[in-house]
């Protein structure tokens, strides 16, 4: 069986999900994330800790959720469906949160001292996993 086989195999078992499930399992995924997380930030940090975990998770789920909405409004056939991906998952869940992190860490404050930079690294690598098997199932529903 060759690699193209599986993949597609693979591809076709995804269900094909509105905007509004996709944003809502993000979320969940993003959530289920956030409790290790801040536990160890609690740990690591104290209550500042958790503040920098939330607004980390937020950068990052406010930049994942844009890039499905913008798959959701630009992605309209087969063709195109794979540079609108790649497009704005690049600009919106990667490129979004890396500079905001990076603009709250070079602003110095309590976030930076609790470093929230290196919590958006970590969220980013839950969010980026979610956001494009997320994005697959939108694209699969329009497509």
């Amino acid at each position: 069986m060759s690699g193209g086989a599986v993949q597609a195999n693979w591809l076709d078992k995804l269900p094909p999900l509105r905007l509004g499930a996709c944003l809502g399992s993000l979320a969940a995924v993003l959530l289920l994330a956030f409790v290790p997380i801040a536990a160890l930030a609690h740990v690591r940090f104290g209550s500042g800790g958790v503040t920098a975990a939330a607004v980390a998770l937020a950068i990052c789920w406010a930049g994942s959720s844009l890039a499905l909405v913008a798959t959701f409004l630009f992605a309209r056939d087969a063709v195109t469906a794979p540079l609108v991906l790649l497009v704005f998952g690049l600009l919106f869940n990667g490129a979004l949160p890396f500079l905001v992190g990076l603009t709250l860490h070079k602003s110095g404050g309590p976030l930076a001292e609790c470093g929230v930079f290196g919590l958006v690294v970590v969220f980013i690598q839950f969010a980026l996993a979610a956001e494009t098997l997320l994005a697959l199932c939108l694209v699969k529903r329009r497509v």
